[in-house]
């Protein structure tokens, strides 16, 4: 059954962003406009919308706590609450989701509405159909910004495989495993034991078992939620920061000189650290000798005339003939004599491996053996360099901190003091998801909060529950249906995995057609191909086409809302995204700044054939109202703090990159 997912607007007030109402659908219509573009200058608010945006759709403002919900409310207001509100169109259903926060009391609430529902209900409540993807990791995918472009490359930050695991529902595959395993459970809870006390005590521990289970894994989802909440705080709170530390001027030059310079160092670390890693699979590199000893192996091999070219298995055939290859006929003492020097020969899987090795050795090996290990060597102490000179950054840009924390700046000192409290928070996360999902010990205590190692207690006690209630040949099949499944929902991710880098590719070639990169693999996350890393303009490039291929190939259909769609891409690079933007799917909705529409907007009207939309969105402030206060009435929104003007003509000649 497909799914159309399609967003028709918001609202939001009391916020840091200007209060305002933003419809997509144009007038008397309830089909959104295919593509919109919300011009906002930097300022106004864009990322609190997007951050309210993402919250109303997933529910994670639940995890916030009271310090993240006040920074959500108006710099220099005294108002109490603010509130957003999504409407989304879902098939012909209208479905509205409202985040309120109370600034008083640090709390936020939910409520959610549906046209064909029972009205408003408290607490975010997504309809059984669409709840699958929002969820804060999937709306991240089609709530998209240049951060996500990074995250999806970067495999300790994302999941591009339960991405498809979502949107194609082989999550099926899984809970039909389940269905199995809740029927066996059932016949074990319903038979009869001679001894009670002996099933009652084995039942006690698998249940005890099971609730730990469960509580640590709503625990890790719990922890995953507000590490992706800490993620976009500390990129806020650094934001922040990095503004407070750079007031003063001789130090703000320095300071952003030696920032660009330590980033710069990071990336040839992170790449040398690849090629370093790389290296050091080769034992030859790592050990000393080892390539001269191999390569003394294959000498004396060849010297032995190693592996023969005759194998054991041509004697044994021979001796079953009833004449030799000369002609006379075989008896019971030839054949037996036959047999006996077999042995002297190896077996054709013996010649192979030892043919295999003589190559390998032939390949690895080659040339000076001494040179190996003093590539290895060398590798190393350029690596060395590069990480002194890196942490030679640091050490400066740590100076430069402490000197201009000295001035006694209390603004500074607790902007520092909230980033270090985050990035604290954030390595408590880090270091609790470790233990929750690190492999597992070969001799587990049922005191561990792995849940590998609890999976494996777990299947241990059910078997001891098997046998006790008669139920361990069910047990067996049950066992055997499971394995069928996840071997089904296995295959079924390896070949969706091939078809969506082969399209992708084929997207890639287009977008990159000087300077292409290649998917080589969709893991934890996306691996391109034969480097570590690319440019920013590649990378977001790599990332829609991805995604563009990810949307296409669903019978679903989602909106794809995108921060700064074409700010961080050349300007011969944003035609050909400008013409893909139509295929990401049926609606586009982006956030812009006036200095990304040169070689964007254009092409992308044209693409689109003219149904775009175009919005901007700006703060009432005294520098710009000549801009607006002539412009057509029926064109213009008016709120207490913003102003909102529809579109292309007064969207092309807006001009405004500094903040307000």
């Amino acid at each position: 059954m497909s799914l159309q997912l399609t967003l028709l607007g918001w609202s939001a007030s009391g916020l840091r962003c200007p209060d305002h109402q933003v419809n997509l659908c144009p007038e008397n219509n309830t089909t959104p406009y295919p593509v919109t573009l919300v011009q906002m200058p930097n300022g106004t608010g864009k990322t609190t919308t997007l951050n309210m945006l993402r919250a109303t759709l997933s529910g994670a403002a639940r995890e916030w706590n009271s310090q993240k919900i006040r920074e959500f409310q108006r710099s220099g207001d005294s108002t109490k609450s603010g509130q957003f509100v999504v409407r989304l169109g879902m098939d012909d259903k209208l479905l509205t989701f409202e985040l309120n926060l109370d600034f008083i009391q640090g709390k936020v609430t939910y409520r959610t509405s549906s046209s064909h529902g029972s009205g408003i209900r408290d607490g975010f409540l997504p309809p059984l159909e669409i709840k699958k993807f929002l969820n804060p990791e999937f709306v991240n995918l089609f709530v998209f910004d240049g951060e996500l472009a990074n995250r999806l490359l970067n495999p300790k930050q994302t999941r591009a495989r339960d991405a498809i695991d979502s949107l194609f529902q082989l999550l099926l595959l899984k809970k039909a495993a389940d269905y199995f395993q809740d029927n066996w459970e059932r016949h074990a809870q319903n038979s009869s034991s001679k001894s009670t006390q002996g099933l009652t005590r084995r039942r006690n521990n698998l249940n005890r078992l099971k609730t730990k289970r469960d509580k640590i894994k709503r625990e890790r989802d719990a922890v995953q939620i507000q590490q992706s909440q800490l993620k976009l705080g500390i990129q806020d709170a650094e934001q922040d920061y990095d503004q407070a530390l750079g007031k003063d001027k001789n130090i703000g030059t320095r300071l952003q000189t030696i920032k660009v310079q330590l980033d710069q160092a990071e990336k040839v670390v992170e790449r040398e650290v690849e090629k370093t890693t790389e290296k050091m699979r080769d034992p030859q590199r790592v050990i000393p000798g080892l390539a001269a000893s191999l390569i003394n192996l294959k000498a004396n091999l060849d010297h032995l005339k190693l592996p023969t070219s005759t194998s054991k298995e041509f004697f044994e055939e021979l001796a079953e003939a009833p004449e030799c290859v000369c002609g006379r006929q075989m008896d019971d003492m030839t054949r037996q004599a036959v047999r006996d020097r077999a042995k002297q020969y190896l077996g054709e899987d013996e010649v192979g491996v030892l043919n295999r090795i003589k190559s390998d050795i032939a390949d690895y090996c080659g040339g000076n053996p001494e040179q190996y290990h003093q590539d290895l060597q060398e590798q190393l102490q350029g690596l060395q360099k590069l990480i002194r000179k890196r942490d030679e950054f640091k050490t400066e840009l740590h100076s430069l901190e402490e000197e201009r924390l000295k001035q006694g700046d209390s603004e500074l000192e607790a902007k520092k003091q909230h980033l270090d409290q985050l990035r604290e928070q954030l390595d408590q996360c880090n270091q609790r998801l470790q233990e929750i999902e690190r492999s597992p010990h070969s001799k587990p205590s049922e005191d561990t909060d792995c849940l590998k190692e609890l999976e494996f207690l777990i299947t241990k006690a059910e078997e001891d529950v098997a046998e006790v209630t008669h139920t361990l040949t069910l047990k067996r099949k049950t066992e055997i249906i499971r394995r069928i499944l996840n071997q089904a929902h296995q295959q079924a991710r390896e070949e969706l995995r091939k078809i969506m880098i082969e399209e992708t590719n084929q997207r890639i070639t287009q977008l990159l057609s000087r300077d292409p990169v290649w998917l080589e693999d969709i893991q934890d996350s996306l691996k391109l191909q034969g480097r570590g890393g690319a440019s920013v303009g590649q990378t977001l490039s790599v990332s829609y086409a991805f995604l563009a291929t990810l949307f296409n190939r669903s019978k679903h259909q989602l909106p794809f809302i995108v921060d700064s769609p074409a700010g961080a891409l050349d300007l011969n690079v944003r035609p050909e995204v400008a013409r893909l933007v139509p295929q990401l799917g049926k609606q586009f909705v982006a956030f812009t700044i006036s200095s990304e529409r040169q070689s964007f907007v254009d092409s992308l009207h044209q693409a689109a054939q003219g149904n775009v939309q175009y919005l901007t969105l700006f703060r009432k402030t005294s520098p710009i109202d000549a801009l607006w206060q002539n412009s057509d009435s029926n064109q213009l929104t008016e709120t207490v703090d913003g102003v909102m003007v529809t579109g292309k003509e007064f969207f092309e000649r807006f001009d405004l990159d500094e903040e307000l």
